[in-house]
């Protein structure tokens, strides 16, 4: 997949290139206006973008929550289009590693279950519960979750619109929103387990001593992921351009995005909830991604 991303990202941005190199300016040129000044406002621009950037998830339901961020990455290509003298649109495509951390309630009354085969893979309930044959079959473990730290890979299409200022000693200022869409790529887990069990089956007794290995990484959960890999979510922003020479200028940014679409299944297929006294269901999910966005540009 990050092949397939990259070969789009370089494909692109070489029809940029050309394009922008065929592109001619809107200002024409007088005595009162510079030659660099009519450049740096052309009709359409492209760029490159460098994206650290804190990402975590915020829960909607009350028996998980949000445990903190990771520091992710992003790039891509920017390409804008002048729609007035302080109007612009801005696009493009890139990609964004993202993630989080989501804890879960453990208590005498509530915890939240999960089965994971001796090849390390989770064990999908049937008909939201998990069977005995599922429980006890040689070499699956019994785990009680406490975290999961979610690694996600989107690629990413903003949505933007873009008020600048006049240019003021070779700098621009602006305000950007709009809508982001993301198409999902992959999605794994590193999990934390409170306990843990192992069915081991010699001849028909079955014995279940304590799991040797509370943590397991780089899980992956994909099948219990939304079963539509998009995800849409706000884009706001304050930046700035400083022209280094002709069209040429650093673009900076800092933007906050908000995804209004759950990352997960609202019911989950593999975890399981436990309630007092004695009942199993399907764990509803519901995690939301946050992100701090740190821009870093080019603009030609």
């Amino acid at each position: 997949m990050m092949k397939k991303i990259l070969f789009a990202f370089i494909s692109v941005s070489m029809l940029c290139v050309s394009l922008n190199a065929q592109t001619p300016s809107t200002v024409t040129p007088t005595p009162e206006v510079d030659r660099k000044e009519a450049e740096f406002d052309k009709k359409f621009r492209f760029g490159i973008r460098a994206t650290p950037q804190p990402t975590w998830y915020k829960s909607n339901n009350n028996n998980s929550k949000g445990a903190g961020a990771v520091f992710g990455f992003g790039f891509g290509i920017i390409m804008e289009f002048k729609l007035s003298q302080i109007i612009h649109f801005s696009t493009g495509v890139g990609g964004d590693f993202e993630g989080g951390y989501i804890s879960y309630r453990n208590d005498p009354d509530f915890n939240v279950n999960a089965i994971i085969t001796s090849e390390g893979e989770y064990v999908e309930s049937k008909d939201g519960k998990f069977t005995p044959e599922q429980q006890f079959a040689n070499g699956n473990t019994q785990y009680i979750l406490k975290d999961r730290r979610f690694k996600t890979t989107f690629v990413s299409i903003p949505l933007m619109l873009k008020m600048l200022t006049e240019e003021y000693s070779g700098a621009r200022y602006f305000a950007n929103a709009g809508l982001e869409l993301g198409i999902r790529a992959k999605t794994i887990a590193n999990d934390t387990y409170v306990s843990g069990v192992k069915a081991v089956v010699s001849g028909t007794q079955v014995t279940t001593p304590q799991a040797d290995e509370l943590t397991k990484s780089n899980i992956n959960i994909g099948k219990d992921a939304s079963l539509v890999p998009l995800r849409l979510g706000m884009n706001l922003g304050l930046g700035m351009e400083y022209r280094l020479g002709g069209s040429t200028s650093l673009l900076f940014s800092a933007n906050y995005f908000q995804s209004f679409t759950n990352l997960m299944r609202n019911d989950s297929r593999y975890l399981q909830k436990y309630t007092n006294p004695g009942i199993y269901d399907p764990l509803n999910q519901g995690y939301f991604m946050r992100a701090v966005r740190i821009n870093i540009g080019l603009l030609f």
